[in-house]
């Protein structure tokens, strides 16, 4: 069993380029310590925030967490259960390189830290958010401010298949409505090549 993961597949769990390989086996051990029993880990990123300050946002299959600094064991900082969550919003201050990620829960707003980041990590953050999990659990809507109405909803695509793996038509919808949000596809472009995809999913 991978202990980053919780799962003995690690090849699920995605690590962005920007954590730093140190910081990986103090995470592990603080993951150890703080993951259910089953809960599966599905993205690590890194992440920044000067008050209550976090290193690593944790996507798992269940939860949203915050990891804290190094330097205090890196402890979960916020635990957010992810059928509280209705949307999560990505605001990037300069194109590809930082964004504030706030969620958006039933009980509130939480801050999970900025994340300095390229094209790769950006659509990962998108793609692990919406990766189908075990026991129901709801994908999770991104959302970019500053977009032509941002990302459109991920649930609104096909569902899963029967081996739980994001189906392609499902990620093609997503890529489009991230090109639609960043303002790369007018409305126009976007329900076009949505009506395209949508006629012809593999062409």
């Amino acid at each position: 069993m991978d202990p980053s993961t919780g799962s003995s597949d690690a090849r699920t769990a995605y690590r962005d380029p920007k954590v730093p390989k140190r910081l990986v086996p103090l995470a592990q051990q603080s993951l150890r310590l703080n993951l259910l029993p089953g809960e599966r880990v599905l993205g690590m990123f890194a992440s920044t925030r000067i008050r209550r300050s976090v290193t690593l946002l944790v996507v798992t299959d269940r939860r949203l967490l915050t990891l804290g600094d190094e330097h205090v064991g890196m402890p979960v900082v916020d635990d957010v259960l992810r059928s509280d969550v209705t949307e999560v919003d990505i605001e990037r201050e300069r194109v590809f390189s930082t964004g504030l990620v706030t969620a958006r829960t039933v009980h509130g707003e939480v801050n999970l830290g900025t994340l300095t980041y390229g094209k790769e990590t950006f659509n990962t953050l998108e793609e692990v958010l919406a990766r189908p999990t075990a026991g129901a659990m709801p994908v999770i809507p991104t959302f970019v401010p500053g977009g032509r109405g941002g990302a459109e909803p991920v649930e609104d695509g096909p569902a899963p298949g029967p081996s739980g793996s994001t189906h392609p038509l499902v990620v093609h919808l997503t890529a489009l409505a991230d090109l639609h949000g960043r303002g790369a596809l007018t409305d126009e472009e976007f329900a076009a090549a949505k009506a395209r995809l949508l006629a012809d999913p593999h062409g």
